[in-house]
């Protein structure tokens, strides 16, 4: 191989590598906004299931006052109608 063949044969390697390395480059670039936007995701995710969860867990509290309340004035009418039937 002479020298001038050489010496271009040389030039392309360097090119093929340079084009390698940017490609990796855009590959790796590539993959790291991949998992930037997989983290945001699963963060968003999280924060709405603790949202969810939260609300249900008011939710219910809710349901329970309600309930408790909806208890008392029955309790209440049964201990009145007693005492009246006591009283009467």
């Amino acid at each position: 191989m002479r020298a001038e063949e050489y010496g271009a044969t040389f030039d392309a390697a360097v090119r093929d590598l340079v084009d390698i390395q940017d490609k990796c480059g855009h590959a790796v670039k590539q993959t790291g906004l991949a998992v930037v936007e997989a983290c945001e995701k699963s963060v968003v995710a999280a924060v709405r299931a603790q949202e969810q969860t939260s609300q249900a867990g008011a939710d219910w509290a809710a349901d329970a006052v309600r309930t408790q309340t909806g208890l008392a004035k029955e309790l209440n009418a049964v201990s009145l109608g007693v005492f009246r039937q006591l009283l009467g």
